[in-house]
């Protein structure tokens, strides 16, 4: 199998309910404060070859230098989340790197035996998303995101400064656009 450089900068869990599972993470693990993108608009979603709606929500948050995200699927259709994650269940999803040559890894994950599961662009900036299946690899989705000017440490970098300052009470949650 080809080696596919990578550095990890996000762990991902599918959750039923993603209020209470962030609050779950705040209280359990003192993680937060969570930054809820809700509903969040996408467009041109491609599901193993065929387009599909997506109706999903995430909330972000820091714990050292590690990204933790949540996903709430809300509709009923296919996804790379429902591969790893049956609707109705919770569980460890994926990982996701920057790549710096985000077309480049993609086909390096291809070539290595993990192919495009689900692949779309969030409707606001027109960034690129890809999920790789990994799952026979590494048990679980890669995901991949293209890098936007400045690279991912600028993108996050309001996030992590306010993970830096909570005082693990204040606005733990804190609604997020795109």
């Amino acid at each position: 199998m080809q080696h596919v450089n990578a550095v990890l900068t996000q762990n991902a869990y599918v959750v039923r309910d993603i209020e209470a599972s962030m609050h779950q993470w705040i209280n359990a693990m003192g993680v937060g404060p969570f930054f809820l993108l809700d509903h969040i608009q996408l467009k041109d979603v491609i599901y193993r070859g065929a387009p599909i709606d997506l109706d999903i929500s995430a909330a972000i948050a820091f714990s050292g230098s590690v990204q933790i995200e949540l996903i709430q699927q809300f509709n009923d259709g296919p996804s790379a989340y429902r591969d790893v994650v049956p609707q109705g269940q919770e569980g460890f999803h994926h990982m996701c790197i920057y790549p710096d040559d985000y077309d480049k890894v993609m086909a390096d994950y291809e070539a290595a035996g993990m192919p495009l599961a689900m692949a779309g662009k969030v409707a606001s900036s027109d960034a690129r998303f890809c999920y790789m299946d990994a799952r026979a690899n590494l048990n679980c989705m890669m995901e991949l995101v293209d890098v936007p000017e400045g690279g991912a440490s600028a993108l996050w970098a309001p996030l992590r400064q306010a993970t830096d300052e909570w005082d693990g009470k204040t606005d733990p949650i804190r609604l997020m656009e795109l």
